[in-house]
């Protein structure tokens, strides 16, 4: 779910209405449930999240959306599980579609930056940078 914040804080930069209350909550839950199915795919947990590509995420979020959500359902309300019901009740509306999208171009601006083989972790530069901005906004 931190990552999935940190790369949506990172787009955020450069497209502001992506942080507004409640699209970026839903957004960073969407995006967090794509991570989350390619790290549980192949038995990843914990620091080691930080392995999964995020062209593998973005085929999720564009093939199987809602089979990664249905798969967080039981994440407690703290991290999202009371998100992903509203999202699933909203797939195949325009609803899903514009959470969906700045998700879509989030990734795309990461696998532009990193290349298209880009893990999470070889973002961390990029995101500590957005980290400190953020820090020294405020």
């Amino acid at each position: 779910m931190s990552a999935a914040d940190q790369l949506m804080l990172w787009h955020g930069r450069t497209a502001p209405q992506v942080l507004q209350e409640p699209e970026r909550t839903r957004s960073v839950v969407l995006l967090a449930a794509c991570l989350h199915d390619r790290a549980s795919a192949v038995g990843l947990d914990g620091a080691a999240v930080a392995e999964v590509q995020l062209k593998q995420a973005a085929d999720v979020l564009e093939r199987y959306p809602v089979s990664a959500l249905e798969a967080c359902r039981t994440a407690p309300a703290a991290s999202g599980g009371d998100v992903v019901d509203g999202l699933l009740g909203d797939y195949g509306r325009d609803g899903f579609e514009r959470i969906r999208q700045p998700v879509r171009q989030a990734l795309a601006r990461h696998l532009a930056d990193g290349g298209p083989h880009v893990r999470i972790a070889d973002r961390r530069p990029a995101l500590r940078d957005t980290s400190a901005h953020l820090y020294m906004d405020y």
